[in-house]
């Protein structure tokens, strides 16, 4: 029942995204068939052309349409080049799912050095100043400074854009660094928060006064129990994630989602823009997913209280 209900929201969620991308296609003062002919086209050009793209047809009748071409993920072609909008959103995609996964990396081994660490206030108290600072970095300030120092030490300083070679990889990692620096801060502060409460717990108590090793008590007992709270944040920082990529990509002059959004966005090319959006939509959806799924393993107490 707890998966079938989640199944429902976020297939209802899905259905929202679509209907909103029809809303917006169609409130934007912008007419898409004088954007592909250019502003000297003669209007029977401009009328015929809107017929041909279904634009003078009733508003019910062009959703219907909309959903069809969606539910087949046919977004059309570009206004500007007549590029296939599907292809041209999934390769710039991949340069930003391997930029975000890196990061994600990065994130992954900061955490690790974290929950290894002795519980010492002198360590802590290097830990939280490391914290504070990434925390206070804004995003562009890192990643001008990062860019920098990359271009004047960093041997990679070349990107092919198709991932065929490890120097491909090798050059995203300094933009990952930079993308990570927040979530790491964010999401370490939580699980360290998080351990310290539930290190004072009486079954922690317990089975120190048992005998159980204090490897076996942090990893099994008190890591365990902290995941839920810290798996919720870190399905929370995805998003954050995406959106600080636009601004590293920008920096690092990477062929990813967020230039792609930008230049569509200035060139009004709406089928472009809405497969972003969409594709976006339905990427987030499938991860929050994801993440609600693995609670009730985790903890099966969310799924009786959810029955």
């Amino acid at each position: 029942m707890f998966y079938a209900k989640r199944i429902i929201y976020y297939t209802s969620l899905l259905a929202g995204i679509i209907f909103f991308s029809f809303i917006l296609f169609h409130i934007i003062p912008t007419d898409p068939a004088r954007i592909i002919l250019g502003l000297n086209a003669d209007e029977k050009q401009v009328e015929t052309l809107r017929k041909e793209l279904g634009l003078d047809k009733p508003m019910p009748q062009q959703l219907t349409n909309h959903v069809s071409r969606i539910i087949q993920f046919d977004f059309g072609r570009s206004y500007i080049d007549k590029r296939l909008v599907y292809q041209e959103v999934i390769e710039k995609f991949k340069v930003s799912l391997v930029l975000v996964g890196l990061s994600h990396l990065f994130v992954f081994i900061y955490i690790l050095l974290v929950i290894s660490c002795p519980q010492q206030a002198q360590i802590n108290g290097i830990i939280e100043s490391i914290n504070f600072l990434l925390i206070s970095t804004p995003t562009f300030f890192s990643g001008v400074a990062v860019a920098i120092l990359s271009f004047l030490f960093y041997p990679f300083t070349s990107f092919s854009g198709d991932f065929q070679s490890s120097a491909d990889f090798l050059y995203m990692l300094p933009p990952a660094f930079v993308l990570a620096f927040y979530p790491i801060a964010i999401l370490a502060k939580i699980l360290k928060q998080e351990m310290q409460m539930i290190n004072k717990s009486l079954f922690v108590t317990c089975a120190r006064a048992q005998g159980v090793s204090e490897l076996k008590i942090r990893f099994k007992h008190i890591l365990r129990n902290a995941l839920i709270p810290f798996l919720a944040a870190l399905s929370n920082q995805l998003p954050m994630l995406f959106t600080g990529a636009f601004i590293v990509e920008i920096i690092f002059s990477l062929p990813g989602i967020g230039s792609l959004l930008v230049k569509s966005i200035l060139q009004k090319d709406l089928p472009m823009i809405e497969g972003v959006v969409i594709l976006n939509g339905i990427l987030f959806i499938i991860i929050n997913l994801v993440f609600e799924m693995m609670y009730p393993i985790i903890d099966p107490r969310i799924k009786k209280q959810h029955a």
